[in-house]
């Protein structure tokens, strides 16, 4: 009777054991876990702020090329003025868009005739009579293509 004695502490002492080793074994792993995680998240925060680093590069050097680009256009228009101010010849004239704009105006307007309305055609007035258009029944009333 003793060896059972025995052997039920031993068979109670492997399962306690077997949950203390896997109790453990899991608070390593999750350790581990942790810090990769903390490793992976700090990689990822280190790419995403080497790839904006890298945009906000791109967008500052595209920004100094419009710059140079307009300084170069703020220039010429300054030097076209100084010469046209000066009392250059009539060709060097700037020429205005109101210029551009009558020419335009003009031409679209004699394209354009407006046709003289005929008195015998006069427009339905639906003022005393309802014509039953939007009263959303399908009457007899539907206007053929060839009527209109």
């Amino acid at each position: 009777m003793d060896w059972i004695v025995g052997l039920l502490l031993l068979v109670v002492g492997m399962v306690i054991g077997f949950f203390i080793s896997k109790f453990l074994t899991d608070k390593k792993m999750a350790e581990q876990e942790s810090k990769l995680n903390d490793n992976s998240l700090k990689e990822i925060m280190a790419n995403n702020a080497a790839a904006h680093v890298n945009q906000t590069r791109e967008i500052v050097e595209a920004l100094q090329s419009k710059c140079q680009d307009l300084s170069q256009q703020l220039d010429a228009y300054e030097n076209v003025l100084q010469s046209s101010q000066s009392g250059g010849s009539e060709d060097e004239k700037l020429s205005y868009f109101g210029e551009d704009a009558a020419m335009y105006i003009r031409n679209r307007q004699a394209k354009q005739k407006r046709k003289r309305s005929d008195a015998e055609f006069q427009p339905r007035d639906f003022s005393n009579e309802s014509s039953g258009l939007f009263d959303g029944s399908n009457n007899d009333k539907v206007v053929a293509k060839s009527e209109l």
